[in-house]
């Protein structure tokens, strides 16, 4: 009786081991086939990308940030290497605080190139809104508490680890609205590492042309998950030496029209 009791347990254990093991394969394959996500990195944690969106494209974006503040960016694409867009701004919209709508900034990118076959790079130049508030005139306690405006150049080339494909992206900018401060133009270098419909990004940022500000740097770090072909969603932190650190979330749409 006690090995039969055994034996129809191994049996049990047998079926339910096979059936979990078909289902995810069977998982795995749909999503490898269908769910893996296309949305177009247009910007890492807070810095841009050179790539850009087939003409007829659109791109809409919703992002909460620190002390309660909310950018919206909406995006079309006018050529496959030019898009157009415009930014909003409310700082403290959500909270106890009085929410304060910023004029809206205009976004712009023209991707110059896409290299060659043997050496494919991607150079861009644009003009593009970041997540920052030491730029300026701004009293806080949190430097990051707002969105700058300011044109760019940045380069992106696609590199090859462990079998797999990842991106590089860096470049140079300046920050000119609210205020002009061209003694804050920085360097920024960022990476993705695609694995599927999750996407880790590293990035370093607000590297300045002066040795004696390496305090400033940021250091970022994002996790972006677009398991689905029109929407992706994305969770960042920015950190920096004696500041907290500062989160951002990101809701991504894109289709076509």
């Amino acid at each position: 009786m006690l090995q039969r009791f055994l034996s129809t347990q191994s049996l049990l254990k047998y079926i339910v081991r096979t059936t979990f093991i078909i289902f995810f394969n069977l998982f795995s394959s749909s999503i490898n086939t269908k769910i893996w996500g296309i949305v177009p990195i247009l910007d890492s944690v807070n810095t841009p990308t050179a790539q850009t969106l087939k003409r007829g494209d659109f791109n809409v974006a919703l992002t909460a940030y620190e002390g309660g503040g909310i950018f919206n960016r909406n995006i079309l694409a006018v050529h496959d290497n030019i898009y157009l867009g415009a930014a909003f701004d409310v700082e403290n919209a959500i909270g106890d605080n009085n929410a304060k709508m910023n004029i809206p900034g205009v976004i712009a990118k023209a991707k110059l190139t896409d290299g060659w076959q043997d050496f494919p790079i991607l150079v861009a130049v644009g003009y593009d809104a970041f997540y920052a508030g030491r730029y300026g005139k701004v009293e806080t306690s949190n430097p990051f508490n707002r969105m700058i405006f300011g044109p760019h150049i940045t380069i992106t080339k696609p590199i090859y680890l462990l079998g797999d494909e990842q991106h590089v992206h860096f470049g140079t900018r300046m920050p000119v609205y609210p205020v002009y401060t061209p003694q804050d133009t920085e360097f920024f270098i960022g990476i993705d590492f695609p694995m599927g419909g999750f996407i880790p990004i590293f990035e370093i940022q607000h590297v300045l042309f002066d040795a004696n500000r390496l305090k400033e740097v940021f250091f970022n770090l994002g996790f972006r998950f677009q398991f689905f072909d029109h929407l992706a969603f994305e969770l960042d932190f920015m950190m920096a030496i004696d500041q907290r650190t500062n989160r951002m979330l990101v809701f991504e749409y894109f289709d076509r029209f």
